[in-house]
């Protein structure tokens, strides 16, 4: 479901981008397993540039390997990412604010948003897997992207797990997204996405995302086509890449590519070893939780 409205019934100040992931204290990079979990509240981010949200020619990829603990609360949207007034992603058992056919408070589904400088956007909704089993994969790896398309037929996709949507929807050519400054956040909402990022009614609670992260690449082009699109479980680094993530090594917040888009965080990150026993809540090593869904 893709709903489209004006600029009118948005209030987006200056969101981020940043990964936030619940793990009760401080946020953990693991030293060479390249696995991310951060305490909710906790923020990554990186600095404002046009990279982040520029379609370009070829247009524009945001993607990552995500690994729920647990579903969100009904009533709640995890944050995947998103970049300020201009898009976002997350999963949710929450309402849509105008009106929601499809709500099912036993049921998660993507949601989202994405505004352009020509003043028209859409909120989108994706139920999530097939037949009776709609909800995201509890304990184990899937990948998340946001695409945005340079030329016709289509504005773009939404990809989650095994699903994908096509964000079609009557879209202008050329379109951009919204110009101006924010950061682009991983996996922590901040303050001013709110309601509104997803179009959801009033009290619902929009959170960081809970569980762990892998990998993130920001592409300056369009890496998926169609339904059925293969996503690679290891993100590479190309010529297209603008910044990618890994969480490896000594740094675990460096960007893996030559344009320094390093990740920033809010002073309240510790970055420790993250240790996982054999009967941790998890019940898994970390060969295992690195393992690819396909």
């Amino acid at each position: 479901m893709i709903r489209n409205g004006g600029r009118g019934r948005r209030l987006f100040g200056g969101l981020s981008l940043a990964i936030v992931l619940a793990c009760g204290g401080a946020a953990y990079a693991q030293d060479d397993g390249g696995v991310l979990r951060m305490s909710q509240g906790a923020s990554l981010w990186a600095e404002a540039d046009d990279a982040f949200h520029d379609i370009g020619e070829e247009g524009l990829t945001i993607e990552g390997w995500f690994y729920l603990d647990e579903l969100p609360d009904v009533d709640e949207v995890l944050t995947f990412f998103t970049n300020p007034g201009k898009y976002t992603a997350g999963v949710g058992i929450a309402r849509f604010a105008h009106g929601d056919e499809w709500y099912d408070p036993g049921e998660a589904r993507a949601m989202g948003s994405f505004w352009t400088e020509q003043r028209w956007g859409s909120n989108f909704s994706l139920i999530m897997g097939r037949g009776d089993d709609r909800n995201p994969p509890i304990r184990q790896w899937f990948h998340v992207a946001l695409q945005f398309h340079a030329e016709p037929p289509s504005r773009g996709w939404i990809y989650m797990a095994e699903n994908a949507m096509d964000l079609r929807g009557g879209a202008e050519f050329p379109f951009q997204l919204e110009a101006g400054p924010g950061s682009f956040r991983l996996a922590s909402p901040g303050t001013e996405v709110g309601h509104f990022g997803f179009d959801v009614e009033a009290g619902t609670r929009i959170s960081g995302f809970r569980g762990l992260v892998d990998e993130v690449r920001v592409s300056n082009i369009a890496r998926y086509v169609g339904r059925d699109a293969v996503r690679p479980r290891r993100l590479r680094l190309d010529r297209h890449t603008v910044a990618l993530w890994r969480f490896d090594g000594r740094r675990p917040f460096a960007d893996s590519s030559p344009n320094g888009h390093d990740l920033i965080d809010d002073g309240k990150l510790a970055i420790e070893p993250l240790a996982v026993e054999a009967r941790s809540k998890l019940a898994t090593t970390w060969a295992q939780l690195r393992r690819g869904v396909r």
